[in-house]
């Protein structure tokens, strides 16, 4: 029967399902007797696989002891010789139409293929690249990608299993692993041989195991699909490059092994593949210092792109590093469609909407995979954010395992800059963002210069600063949305100095009745703006003017009955505002108005020092984009207030109030 093995000493011929079952269990603590009798086979045929196993084990150990100390002549033949009896053990390449329900399942379903031959927990994205990737191996077109993802989520992880699977599926393909280095893609190329040589099921570290990050492997793949190393004595069988036995037996009928490896400084001489998968080629090195970033997108250009030949994929695949990084390059690479009789002199076009019968369409050369190690559009709460979460893309969180909210927290409110770059992948130019951190913090910048900052140290949220003495104007700008984050500041405003003192921030998901909700039975209000008016109240400093944008969604602030009476009660104004193209205006628009208070020091911040609300303004104000569409909230309301303010009248000073002996001196 093709492509299955009869062993010595049994009746009839054993699917490889039922020993790859076999030694499933038997590495899960069963016995002999009970493992064969759950794979239905004969308990003598399972002892001496048993027995047969241990001895390949043994003979195996020693011959390496042998090779490694240079005991004996004929250490190395004897490894070689137990490597051989190891494959004749297993059956041949199975076709497709012999398989195993199993198999047929595992060569469809990546999920399902990982979790049973490689132990793999379930890991949206992870399938969904991989179902992309070997997806794009159907184009008769070159297919170039690029593939962006923060570090810890298992991306090395995913080449390797990309690449067992599409051999599985293919054993003619020819893979080019890829590195920043050759010893690191010889690694690469070593685990894919092992795995696929593999003659019993994967252990997974028990560790790994108990905080669900594996699970015990179910099947075997030499077994499911029949022995991926040949038994030809004189096969390619190297860590850097090997080659599979194929289904009709013979070796493949090109020069280029099944799977070899490079590192990206190595001459790719006359080596081309169907699927070029490059990890981690860019490092902090490479990608910063002019010269060896130079010299690493000339090999990129001139040799990696090269070795991929029609109807394959080249995918490259790492966190992003800054925008002159490699994966900025390859992005930014065009190309055109050009009509023969089209005199095109190469020059570039706006936009799409441009181009006419006598231009060119561009074409982007690399499609763009994007995961972001933190989605702050799906996130709904604590809860969505915990440990055992769902992952994106049905919770904010990319692998709440791997990449836990604990972890990214603290490097999102300690390090904005890496946050947005190495975990979110955004293409954060230094030279053109909105404000540079260091005019908030303090201190030399890049320019060169030294920045007073924007820091009061003395004082958390909530609290005004000591010393203000009229006059002064205090007023809140609220960003609303229906669906997403609402942001409050507090600012209160000294003409006299020109000073920004920011009292407090908010930034929540909130419902209309939690921004200002009215009991009509007990006729009192609620919600985060009363709150605020009242503390503004008690700390001597009232609210004079909320300044809310307005849309479809917010409406309510200005048509419900209530919210008038409320005004009234409390003698503030609710004005409205419209936030349309006048955000880019040259003179009034976000660009024109903050980064000159920030740079002087004039918009007062409270300590840094455990209080996320600095931190978070920070974080937006240093990222901040013309097109970037979620985490600009404080930055709207900052905006909006500082607009405003000149429009408004100066507040005079409240009546003395009662207030506690903690706020007697603030």
């Amino acid at each position: 029967m093709a492509g299955l093995q009869i062993y010595m000493g049994t009746k009839r011929a054993v699917p490889p399902a039922d020993k790859a079952k076999f030694f499933a269990l038997i590495t899960s603590g069963y016995t002999i007797k009970d493992a064969a009798a759950a794979a239905g086979v004969h308990e003598n045929t399972g002892a001496r696989w048993v027995k047969r196993a241990k001895e390949l084990k043994a003979a195996r150990e020693e011959a390496e002891h042998k090779a490694a100390t240079g005991r004996g002549s004929g250490g190395r033949q004897e490894k070689n010789y137990h490597d051989l009896m190891d494959a004749v053990d297993l059956p041949s390449a199975i076709p497709y139409d012999m398989l195993c329900e199993e198999a047929k399942r595992g060569f469809d379903d990546f999920d399902y293929f990982r979790r049973r031959y490689l132990g793999r927990v379930p890991s949206p994205w992870q399938v969904e690249a991989a179902v992309t990737l070997v997806k794009l191996l159907e184009s008769e077109d070159k297919e170039f990608v690029v593939v962006n993802v923060p570090p810890g989520a298992g991306k090395s992880t995913l080449l390797h299993d990309v690449a067992v699977w599409a051999i599985v599926r293919n054993r003619r393909i020819r893979v080019m692993i890829g590195s920043v280095s050759t010893p690191m893609a010889k690694m690469y190329s070593r685990r894919i041989r092992e795995t696929l040589e593999r003659p019993m099921p994967i252990q997974p570290d028990p560790d790994m195991v108990k905080k669900g990050l594996a699970v015990d492997a179910e099947g075997c793949l030499s077994i499911d699909y029949g022995r991926f190393k040949p038994v030809d004595k004189g096969a390619l069988w190297r860590a850097e490059e090997f080659v599979v036995e194929q289904l009709d037996g013979n070796g493949l009928d090109n020069k280029e092994p099944t799977v070899r490896a490079y590192g990206i400084e190595a001459e790719f001489i006359g080596h081309r593949a169907d699927l070029c998968l490059f990890d981690d080629v860019a490092s902090p090195d490479n990608s910063r210092e002019s010269v060896a970033r130079d010299k690493l997108l000339e090999r990129w250009d001139g040799v990696a792109e090269a070795r991929c030949d029609p109807g394959g994929v080249l995918a490259v695949v790492g966190q992003r590093l800054g925008s002159g990084d490699i994966y900025a390059h390859c992005l930014a690479k065009e190309s055109y469609d050009i009509d023969e009789d089209i005199n095109y002199d190469g020059s570039d076009v706006e936009s799409p909407e441009d181009v006419d019968s006598n231009q060119p369409v561009r074409h982007k050369k690399y499609r763009h995979i994007i995961y972001k190690a933190y989605y702050e559009e799906l996130d709904t709460g604590k809860e969505s954010r915990s440990f055992k979460a769902e992952p994106y893309p049905n919770g904010p969180l990319l692998d709440p395992k791997r990449l836990p909210w604990k972890d990214l927290s603290f490097i999102r409110h300690s390090k904005p800059d890496v946050f947005s770059v190495v975990y979110q992948q955004e293409d954060l130019d230094l030279d053109s963002r909105l404000v540079d951190r260091t005019w908030i913090t303090g201190g030399r910048g890049l320019d060169g210069v030294e920045y007073p900052g924007c820091i009061d140290n003395d004082r958390q949220p909530g609290y005004i600063p000591h010393g203000l003495s009229q006059p002064w104007i205090s007023i809140c700008a609220v960003d609303p949305s229906p669906t997403m984050f609402w942001a409050f500041v507090w600012i209160i405003y000294q003409p006299e100095t020109n000073l920004y003192h920011i009292v407090d921030i908010e930034r929540v998901k909130l419902s209309a009745e939690e921004v200002l909700g009215y009991d009509t039975m007990t006729q009192t209000y609620s919600g985060l703006m009363e709150d605020w008016q009242n503390r503004s109240y008690e700390m001597g400093y009232p609210i004079s003017h909320w300044v809310v944008e307005i849309n479809a969604a917010q409406r309510f602030l200005l048509a419900h009955d209530f919210v008038r009476k409320w005004q009234a009660r409390h003698r503030v104004n609710v004005l409205p505002h419209t936030t349309s193209r006048n955000k880019l205006d040259e003179s009034l628009g976000v660009e024109a108005l903050l980064p000159p208070v920030i740079r002087s020091g004039a918009l007062r911040f409270p300590s840094m020092k455990g209080n996320w609300k600095t931190l978070a303004a920070t974080d937006e104000l240093t990222k901040w984009a013309r097109d970037k569409k979620h985490g600009t909230d404080i930055v709207m309301a900052l905006w909006m207030a500082i607009l405003n303010l000149p429009n408004l009248t100066q507040a005079k000073a409240p009546p003395r109030q009662w207030r506690p002996s903690w706020l007697l001196n603030r």
